[in-house]
């Protein structure tokens, strides 16, 4: 289970705190940071994105059971539906489908009150020199 916790260089960065991962699965909070902001103060659009893509990374490692490397975003769409501008984010993420080297999955991104910010979709693929348990 540790393994699964481990994030990217990038996602410690942003300071992502892995809270649960499980099978296909992985909910994951940021807080809100100034730093993180856009010139009018909300939580920028481009962090959002990295939340939802670093949840659903983490939620298809939990299926590949964690090993770094073995899987990459080929896709990804999020629809902003609020703004943050202030106490935390949190993504969960799940595997909807997944097809030999592909995975799609969802992740909804909620403030700390539990109002949907954003909905992303994901596409993950699996490298081809890489073997799979099925």
């Amino acid at each position: 289970m540790e393994h699964l916790l481990k994030l990217s260089p990038f996602g410690r960065y942003l300071g992502v705190q892995v809270l649960e991962v499980g099978d296909g699965f992985s909910r994951i909070r940021l807080p809100y940071r100034a730093e993180l902001t856009n010139p009018a103060g909300k939580l920028h659009g481009g962090v959002i994105a990295s939340v939802a893509d670093t949840a659903m990374a983490v939620a298809v490692g939990s299926v590949l059971g964690g090993i770094p490397g073995r899987h990459s975003t080929v896709k990804l769409e999020i629809k902003y539906k609020a703004s943050v501008t202030d106490g935390e984010i949190i993504a969960e993420a799940k595997v909807m489908r997944r097809k030999q080297t592909v995975f799609l999955g969802e992740t909804v991104v909620k403030d700390g009150k539990g109002q949907v910010v954003a909905i992303a979709t994901a596409m993950f693929m699996v490298g081809d020199n890489d073997t799979q348990d099925e």
